[in-house]
């Protein structure tokens, strides 16, 4: 059988858990005996080589800017989206009805919301899966109760509305919605339509073993720094929680890992001594594994979290917040991970990882041992490929080979 997938952007480098996500169910199709085209923007040189082991045909236009913010605000304007028109090009439609009328896919999948509006466009509902991975109305909610006004604030605001309609709209017109996490399904179950929505968590690839020696100083953060759940979680460890530590222990030093970090991000080097942007890595263990303890005090979040389930399958015990695990229900605080939500008792618990070597290495063995228990990506992508968009009937919020008459 032949997937169409399409891409807002080119899925390498793997910087960031979007490309990893479709890159691994890519991978699961392909180890179902699918075959695989990707219709994808790219910007820059892409790294095509990379791609073609994965990808069997290989489709790119390049976005250019200027058009995307044209096309937002055409969006906008006629009450879609405005994300979905910063990723919208007659160049990128034409394509796909030439690869389309040429390559005759059997199935479709749009990654994310934001490539939805090609498929509607050529028609192609019925075979499609839309692989939402997040309910972004829940996201764009969670960031609109922050105090402060800015012009930012108001686009999020307004595309909160937006995104909100579109995803009742998805649900109603296409057979096959796919999110990461319970919790999201719950959500958008209140809002429509629930029976097209099919839940596929999020996978990790763990480390063969855990390491036998870390840095008791160092502390990271790991996660793609475009995001503005993201951003917020760096800063508000920075300037709330990361003090708190330091008067205790005054050698901490605090990893920043994760690609394209913004202007504000890349400061926090300059302003503290103790604070390390790396930007994109080649390699993400060699930048996290020896860390003592992984950060994730955030505040704004939709579906499972990679930076929870990464850190953790490298044998790196992580303090979080409450809203972040529960995306994440095998959790238990105090026995693979720590949960804290006060400013005082997270700095404490990462203070107790550094200071306490017996009880760090339970935490981390417990969480290692749960990623590769519940989280390789095979097990969670399992049934993928059985996913019938032309089914009507499988039952929400269950993985097809739990669901009769895939």
């Amino acid at each position: 059988m032949k997937y169409c997938i399409l891409t807002p952007r080119f899925p390498f480098p793997e910087n960031g858990g979007d490309v990893l996500r479709i890159n691994n169910i890519a991978k699961y199709l392909k180890s179902a005996g699918h075959e695989l085209i990707l219709v994808s923007f790219c910007e820059g040189n892409p790294d095509m080589a990379a791609a073609e082991t994965l990808y069997d045909k290989i489709y790119v236009v390049k976005r250019k800017k200027t058009n995307s913010m044209l096309y937002s605000l055409e969006y906008m304007l006629s009450g879609r989206p405005i994300q979905c028109g910063y990723y919208y090009s007659r160049e990128y439609s034409k394509l796909l009805g030439m690869v389309i009328a040429k390559e005759k896919p059997d199935r479709f999948v749009s990654h994310l919301l934001r490539m939805v509006p090609y498929l509607t466009q050529h028609g192609v509902e019925s075979q499609s899966i839309v692989e939402m991975t997040d309910a972004l109305s829940k996201t764009y909610t969670l960031s609109s109760g922050f105090k402060g006004m800015s012009l930012k604030k108001v686009i999020y605001a307004i595309e909160r509305k937006l995104i909100k309609r579109y995803e009742r709209f998805v649900m109603k017109k296409f057979p096959k919605v796919v999110l990461v996490s319970q919790a999201d399904i719950d959500y958008l179950s209140a809002e429509g339509d629930k029976h097209s929505l099919a839940l596929y968590t999020n996978g990790v690839e763990c480390m063969d073993e855990i390491p036998n020696s870390y840095d008791h100083d160092k502390i990271c953060f790991v996660g793609n720094m475009r995001t503005l759940q993201n951003q917020d979680a760096v800063l508000h460890f920075v300037n709330y929680i990361f003090p708190l530590i330091l008067k205790k222990k005054p050698g901490a030093k605090f990893y920043i890992v994760g690609a394209e970090p913004p202007r504000n991000i890349m400061a926090l080097s300059e302003k503290y001594e103790n604070v390390v942007v790396t930007g994109f890595v080649d390699v993400l263990s060699d930048a996290v594994k020896d860390s003592c303890v992984a950060v994730a005090p955030v505040k704004i979040a939709a579906g499972i979290q990679n930076k929870v389930i990464v850190a953790m399958g490298m044998g790196v015990p992580v303090v979080m917040s409450s809203l972040i695990s529960r995306a994440i229900p095998e959790l238990v605080s105090g026995t693979n991970c720590i949960i804290e939500d006060a400013d005082q008792a997270f700095a404490d618990a990462c203070m107790r990882m550094m200071e306490n070597e017996t009880d760090r290495n339970h935490i981390s063995r417990s969480g290692y041992d749960t990623v590769r228990k519940y989280y390789s990506w095979q097990e969670k992508l399992s049934g993928y490929d059985l996913l019938n968009p032309k089914c009507p009937n499988a039952r929400f919020g269950l993985k097809a080979k739990q669901n009769p008459s895939f």
